[in-house]
């Protein structure tokens, strides 16, 4: 994080419809166009294993509803290595499948799209978001530390900060913007805090992470009428920014990819909810 970052709160997002039901204060109702919420998700990246002509390498499962059938299974990893960890595989348990698979890197906003253009399919092919172990374990101990029942998460965890007397959603101010930020790994949210009692700020002695869900924030970006939801902003794992930044470096940015430049100057060098 380069500068002087403003820092703040946000008491909005009333009613826990997105994360907590303390937060009280209701900005103006302005609901936000699919197109603009979707367009949040591009500089995500997200990971598939593919083969060498960029078809989705599938996994055949008994149907839910009818053990008799099989249903295809397509996969998008939140971490690389996750995707690498199931090419290795592939080379050695199949190798006939193995021999051309390969981690295909492609944006979040493109996933939400594959898997919004299949809904209709859904006893044919389904797709799921595979999270990073370490930041389910992580997510898992910030609810059971707030009494929670942490055995039935599921899904991507996204981390978010809070403080103040009202709990409320911690903010960025820079370049006279404000953003909400809600952070793919846990550690890098942490970095920000750090910073943030690196400033002094009187916010620093009441902050605290939280966790909800990527189906959930993005569910309540495209249904939610909360001023503030304007402002939520996604920030990707580092580490996987890192790796798909080297991979455009290398290879040119093919379609698909995030930007080299998804990482927003105003934040550190960064599944069902509550």
């Amino acid at each position: 994080m380069k500068g002087l970052i403003r820092w703040g709160l946000i008491a909005s997002l009333a009613g826990g419809s997105l994360v907590s039901p303390s937060l009280m204060r209701q900005q103006a109702a302005i609901a936000i166009p699919e197109a603009e919420a979707v367009k949040r998700l591009e500089t995500v990246p997200t990971f598939a294993v593919t083969d060498d002509k960029g078809s989705p390498v599938l996994a055949a499962v008994p149907n839910p509803k009818d053990k008799s059938k099989k249903i295809q299974v397509a996969t998008f990893f939140m971490s690389q290595t996750d995707a690498q960890t199931l090419v290795d595989n592939l080379k050695t348990q199949k190798p006939e499948i193995g021999k051309a698979a390969r981690v295909t890197l492609i944006s979040l906003r493109d996933a939400y799209e594959i898997t919004k253009q299949n809904k209709d399919k859904q006893d044919e092919i389904v797709f799921q978001f595979i999270p990073n172990k370490e930041q389910v374990d992580l997510a898992k101990a910030i609810l059971q530390q707030e009494g929670q029942e942490a055995q039935n998460f599921q899904g991507v965890p996204m981390f978010f900060a809070i403080g103040g007397k009202e709990k409320g959603l911690l903010t960025i101010e820079k370049d006279n913007q404000k953003i909400i930020p809600f952070y793919f790994r846990k550690q890098d949210l942490q970095g920000m805090i750090d910073q943030l009692k690196q400033q002094n700020s009187p916010l620093s002695g009441t902050t605290k992470i939280q966790v909800t869900s990527l189906d959930r924030l993005v569910g309540n970006l495209f249904k939610s009428e909360d001023a503030a939801a304007q402002q939520i902003m996604l920030i990707p794992d580092k580490n996987a920014l890192d790796y798909a930044i080297q991979q455009q470096q290398n290879k040119g940015a093919p379609s698909g990819t995030p930007p080299a430049n998804a990482q927003p100057e105003a934040t550190p060098a960064a599944p069902p909810a509550k």
